[in-house]
């Protein structure tokens, strides 16, 4: 493998991508990221603060200040955050700053594995896998 060597891999909720992805990052050691998990956290962040779903602002800063390395599964798993996260994921302006922050995750050695709706397609188009 080179220094980073990117796995992407897509589909639809429910397909097994997480499973996948998982067992890759294991297997090679590499880094993993739930990409739909970046959008949990930025609904979970209005969410908290009261702060209403479809405020531009408010989640343009809640995804400039999302830590990937500290996503908790077990608290952006509740369905309340998983039906706000889709609100936010609407936002261009939103989708734009997480796709960033995907690619730069991506980039990191020694690489990384990433799963989501369209990684293969938007966020890593030229990964080494799809």
């Amino acid at each position: 493998m080179s220094p980073t060597f990117t796995i992407a891999i897509d589909g639809p909720a429910g397909a097994g991508k997480g499973t996948l992805a998982r067992r890759l990052a294991d297997h090679y050691r590499l880094n993993l990221l739930d990409t739909g998990l970046t959008y949990r956290a930025v609904a979970h962040a209005l969410l908290r603060l009261g702060l209403p779903l479809d405020n531009v602002s408010a989640a343009e800063t809640a995804a400039r200040q999302v830590d990937l390395a500290r996503l908790d599964r077990s608290v952006l798993s509740a369905h309340a955050v998983g039906e706000a996260a889709s609100k936010v994921a609407v936002i261009p302006s939103v989708r734009r700053i997480l796709v960033e922050k995907q690619r730069e995750f991506a980039k990191a050695p020694p690489g990384a594995v990433l799963d989501g709706r369209d990684i293969g397609t938007v966020v890593c188009p030229d990964a080494d896998i799809k």
